[in-house]
């Protein structure tokens, strides 16, 4: 007897599915096959892949900008010793820096500017004096300089002062005066001349005024011979007598004989006689000099000293080198020369 809406009909609960081994189950014994429809709806379809149609088309990227290339430079400051040069781009740096202020690169390897060796050789200034508490310099002028330090500035800077308005007014004189310019040159060329002289000395050959004369010779080998020219002759001269062998040569003129090239011995037969060992040079002044030949044909260059001012010079032969039969000294040629 009670009235009122209908209550809705509820579903049927789902059919539990057939165990995998009974009769009808999908893939048991006996069951029937599955169509492509039934099949599609057991396949799980994979997440997170799309298909082919869904795939996004993607653009071409913009190419991007080179690193900018380092280009070795010389640097913006002028280097000290210690600082670190880059390698890349070359520019110096402090010690204390890691990276290149410039490029940025790493200092790791850089090469260290080294110290100059004259710089090494300078003493290094002392920096200034650590004083005590309390403690106050005594007898110290303007600056922290003594009164001997005071005077020997102020006479500096004075001498520095005049040395300098000389120059000027020299330099004025030197461009607008033309006596004082050949002046100038002139001593400036003598100068010149005398340090050549000192470092570079230049001689000339020195000529007999007179055939030198021989107190002691052979006749046929005069001592003439000695000052020809000619080295395919000889003065040749007895020793072992009561008198050296002594060859006189007159300038006729002041000399300052400075140098002899002697060819010693007789050259075509080198140990058939007697070859000077030492000469002792007499000149016209009184003072002497003595000189040493080796026992060779070559020609010997020898310095002389004290030959300044001379006009003749007496060559004495004061000892030989030996020869197996020979009774004489023999020399192919003397050549002398003055300094200019």
């Amino acid at each position: 007897g009670t009235t009122g809406a209908a209550a809705p009909a509820l579903p049927a609960p789902p059919k539990p599915p057939p165990a995998p081994d009974s009769p009808g189950a999908p893939g048991a014994p006996g069951a029937p096959k599955a169509s492509k429809e039934e099949a599609g709806e057991l396949v799980a379809p994979v997440v997170g892949k799309a298909s082919a149609a869904q795939t996004d088309e993607i653009l071409p990227q913009e190419a991007r900008a080179k690193a900018p290339t380092v280009r070795r430079q010389p640097p913006s400051r002028k280097l000290e010793p210690g600082d670190l040069v880059c390698g890349d781009c070359g520019e110096g740096n402090p010690q204390t820096r890691k990276f290149c202020s410039r490029c940025g690169s790493s200092l790791a390897e850089a090469e260290v500017v080294k110290t100059p060796w004259w710089r090494r050789l300078i003493p290094k200034r002392r920096g200034a004096k650590v004083r005590k508490s309390g403690e106050r310099p005594t007898g110290r002028g303007r600056g922290g300089k003594s009164k001997v330090g005071q005077v020997v500035s102020t006479t500096f800077r004075t001498v520095r002062r005049v040395v300098s308005i000389v120059l000027v007014v020299a330099g004025v004189l030197y461009g607008v005066y033309a006596p004082f310019r050949g002046w100038v040159n002139d001593k400036a060329i003598a100068a010149k001349t005398t340090v050549e002289g000192i470092f570079f000395p230049t001689y000339e050959p020195v000529r007999a005024a007179e055939a030198p004369v021989s107190p002691v010779q052979l006749p046929q080998f005069p001592g003439a011979m000695a000052l020809d020219g000619l080295t395919n002759t000889f003065w040749a001269a007895p020793v072992g007598g009561p008198r050296e062998p002594v060859l006189e040569v007159r300038f006729g003129r002041t000399v300052d004989l400075a140098r002899l090239i002697v060819h010693n011995g007789q050259q075509e037969a080198f140990k058939d006689r007697h070859r000077a060992q030492k000469l002792h040079l007499v000149f016209s002044t009184g003072r002497t000099a003595d000189v040493t030949l080796q026992d060779r044909p070559d020609p010997q260059t020898l310095e002389v000293e004290n030959g300044e001012g001379a006009t003749s010079v007496e060559i004495h032969v004061m000892s030989t080198f030996k020869a197996v039969a020979g009774k004489e000294v023999s020399i192919t040629e003397i050549e002398l020369f003055e300094e200019t």
